[in-house]
């Protein structure tokens, strides 16, 4: 990456869509094949077909094999970035307390003062589905944008890229995309300086040892490795991890602190909250000090307070920063956790 951390397909996507726009490539005109042409731009003709692609899906381009690339005969009108009124808000899945939750209500505020409306989608846990959802938010002229909890995988992240039209909001929440090539938006936590916080604070306590608990479906979660990432990074001695156990069943987990009872000095950091409040009754028989991370539950030990507030103030902080005109890469906001 270039110019900013720009990658160097976006930056010649730019170049070739101004180069249509301004009139340098008209209409129907055929451009070089492209091994020719991107020796003739100086970059790879893979880099080069990546942003062919992009072009073509947004109508500036038709590329058919055996007949090569040419400009679109007729050009998309550039969409009023404030032309849309509706903001769709889409959950991996909707339940009735999603409509009372942080998050939610302050998206809903947020989006209600500027002047918009909000539409929240479910996917019904299909990636699919999510997908399909967004992919029709592009071609709608009331769509003011898309701010989505992802379940979809690489492979559709990456047709959403190329999809997307240039200056639409499309803000990731929570989880950020695999690859930063991608170019997404996002809003989420600061999980690596939430996890070294967490664990500046159990060291300046005085405890001797610490134990990670996270349940083993959630082992690869961006989220949790950076956590826990920044919990090593702070702590004094090396913590151990204990992840033998699922998000649904517990009986592992509950079974190793009752092992440990008696092991003074001793922190354990659950990484999600549902699982402290799974083993709460466990921890009260035990001589172990909990510590976690808040997100879901009121706080109630010792941790750190995540807010979903702040993620969805956030997220449409983004929103408005896209509709005003800025055209960077990709914006990226992360709520600071708080020690409680």
């Amino acid at each position: 990456m270039t110019a900013g951390n720009v990658p160097v397909y976006m930056q010649t996507y730019k170049q070739l869509l101004k180069e249509i726009r301004d009139g340098v490539w008209k209409t129907g005109d055929r451009l070089p094949a492209d091994m020719v042409f991107a020796k003739k731009l100086g970059i790879n003709h893979l880099t080069l077909k990546k942003a062919m692609i992009r072009l073509a899906a947004e109508g500036y381009l038709t590329r058919t094999r055996g007949r090569g690339t040419f400009v679109a005969d007729v050009l998309p009108k550039a969409k009023s970035l404030a032309s849309g009124k509706r903001v769709a808000v889409i959950y991996d899945i909707v339940h009735e307390s999603s409509f009372q939750s942080d998050i939610f209500l302050s998206i809903y505020k947020e989006v209600g003062e500027m002047g918009l409306n909000l539409e929240l989608l479910s996917a019904n846990q299909s990636r699919t589905t999510q997908f399909r959802q967004i992919i029709s938010l592009f071609s709608d002229s009331d769509s003011a944008g898309c701010i989505v909890w992802s379940l979809m995988d690489l492979r559709q992240l990456e047709k959403l890229a190329a999809a997307k039209p240039q200056g639409y909001p499309l803000i990731f929440i929570n989880h950020k995309p695999e690859q930063d090539i991608q170019g997404f938006d996002f809003s989420g936590y600061d999980d690596f300086g939430s996890g070294r916080r967490m664990g500046e604070y159990i060291s300046s306590l005085g405890f001797k040892h610490c134990i990670i608990c996270q349940a083993a479906d959630y082992r690869k979660r961006i989220t949790n490795l950076q956590r826990i990432t920044g919990l090593r990074s702070s702590l004094k001695n090396p913590p151990e991890l204990f992840c033998r156990y699922g998000a649904d069943k517990q009986e592992p987990l509950l079974s190793f602190l009752q092992e440990r009872k008696k092991q003074e000095k001793t922190a354990v950091v659950f990484i999600a909250d549902t699982d402290y409040s799974a083993s709460l009754n466990s921890l009260q028989q035990t001589q172990l000090t909990p510590f976690v991370f808040f997100t879901a539950l009121a706080p109630c030990c010792r941790g750190i307070l995540l807010s979903c507030k702040e993620m969805g103030t956030n997220a449409v902080k983004i929103l408005k920063t896209r509709r005003n005109g800025d055209d960077s890469f990709s914006i990226s906001l992360r709520a600071a956790g708080k020690i409680i």
